[in-house]
């Protein structure tokens, strides 16, 4: 029904004269529990559906959604794009233009043996309330437990102008804990996550328990942390904080609507040496089992491994349909949107700094005194200016190639061209982790990374 009904939105809207349009249709059940100290803040399910036209008339943009499937509704949203376009193209100065690739048929099946909508809401309730109590027991020093669940099931329909039609199973279950401990007056949290694109069997296939102790020791070790030095060092990161740096930094300064509109440092540097030789950065929505993993993007357009960095030289930027005609590029898969209700964007999938050869011992050894940093608490970017500031959620001396005392509330900043060219080691390690990307829209992503040392590193702390 869902793909029936794009294809009629699309044949409406050409009906009118338009350039181009896509379309998504959308019915996906989802549910969302908030669980703090064992009390449950919100625990809700429901089900959202729609349909969103996106059409290009005479070099302007339209974009109108409903959340309604009857087909009356879905002729006046047709409708309201097209007038939003038409009213916009007389007074647009620069005209859009898309660069259309092969049309693709398919049916897009996520593997599930226990599908999310079959599980009842008290059983999903359970598992997190399960979750909490053993991050609670774990220590009389942790004094809160917040988790949060979410889940979602259901099919997307994708259809557009230039052929495409897809129709695609959902299945994603996330749940994320933010352990906190105290000690006097001394507060320390940590979080963990653990997800997957599927079902409920998730929970089967992961020990969650193990993982809450993990963010509950973690919070209670932080207790023992001393206050961090200020100035340069060398910096061992770990695969958690340098694909933050990967997606941060460099993924969102490859973005192509951001060098459309020179608010990235990457801008008319292809083919040049941005880094170090040892560097090489992918964003690739085909990695198995990846949190931003799709195989189709919200254009209807198959998505690829995109080499962005390769031994230090960039190779290429992500792209969409409209971004690749404006960069004399092809698309490659970029274009994402958070659901139906929005005109899908530019956006990352799964960003990750390729594996090296250096063991993490061999990566300490020669550190005199320097920095292990862990994790991130989030920080902000600049991709106009270049530079970047990450607060890590621990941190360790490094002395004489041994880790040794833990650090308290310390930051990792600095220019974003300088600090690649300083990478001096990659490790021969690999860790996969997921996160949601806010641009406007929110959408899952992974970034990954081995462990690097960055020589000469800014490393900020309390004092």
């Amino acid at each position: 029904m869902l793909l029936d009904l794009a294809e009629k939105a699309i044949r409406l809207a050409m009906n009118l004269g338009v350039e181009y349009a896509d379309v998504r249709a959308e019915q996906v059940h989802s549910t969302s529990i908030r669980l703090t100290n064992d009390r449950f803040e919100q625990a809700v399910s429901g089900t959202d559906q729609g349909l969103g036209v996106r059409a290009l008339y005479k070099g302007a943009w339209g974009f109108s959604s409903t959340s309604s499937l009857d087909i009356k509704d879905i002729q006046a949203v047709v409708k309201a794009t097209f007038k939003m376009a038409k009213a916009t193209s007389k007074g647009v100065k620069e005209k859009a233009k898309i660069r259309s690739v092969k049309p693709v048929k398919d049916h897009v099946k996520v593997k599930t043996h226990q599908p999310l909508n079959e599980i009842g809401i008290d059983k999903k309730m359970k598992q997190v309330l399960g979750f909490s109590k053993t991050t609670r027991d774990y220590s009389p020093k942790i004094v809160s437990a917040n988790l949060m669940y979410e889940d979602s099931a259901g099919q997307k329909a994708i259809a557009s102008s230039d052929g495409a039609t897809i129709l695609t199973n959902i299945g994603r279950v996330y749940v994320a804990i933010n352990a906190v401990a105290k000690e006097a007056q001394k507060l320390t949290s940590t979080r963990e996550r653990l997800g997957k694109i599927g079902g409920f069997e998730l929970f089967n296939e992961v020990n969650g328990d193990e993982i809450m102790k993990k963010a509950a020791k973690r919070a209670v070790d932080l207790l023992k942390a001393k206050p961090a030095p200020s100035g340069r060092f060398t910096v061992v990161a770990d695969p958690r904080l340098a694909g933050v740096f990967a997606h941060e930094a460099v993924g969102h300064a490859c973005e192509a609507d951001s060098i459309i509109a020179r608010e990235s440092i990457l801008a008319g540097k292809i083919g040049k040496v941005v880094g170090s030789k040892l560097v090489s950065i992918l964003d690739d929505s085909t990695v198995v089992g990846g949190w931003g993993s799709l195989k189709y993007d919200d254009e209807g357009v198959a998505t690829k491994k995109r080499v962005l960095i390769e031994r230090g030289v960039l190779k290429g930027y992500i792209t969409n349909k409209e971004a690749a005609a404006k960069l004399k590029m092809n698309p490659n898969g970029g274009a994402r949107a958070e659901n139906f209700s929005y005109p899908p964007i530019v956006r990352m999938s799964n960003t990750y700094i390729a594996r090296g050869d250096h063991s993490f011992k061999e990566l300490l050894e020669d550190v005199d005194h320097g920095v292990y940093l862990k994790a991130s608490r989030g920080g902000q970017v600049d991709t106009a200016k270049g530079t970047f500031q990450f607060n890590a959620e621990e941190a360790y001396s490094i002395d004489k190639g041994e880790i040794t005392t833990p650090l308290l509330d310390v930051s990792l900043s600095g220019i974003t061209l300088e600090t690649l060219h300083n990478i001096d080691a990659v490790g021969n390690d690999f860790e996969l982790h997921m996160g949601f990307c806010g641009k406007g829209q929110t959408v899952p992503v992974g970034d990954a990374s081995p462990h690097i040392r960055i020589r000469n590193a800014l490393v900020g702390g309390r004092a």
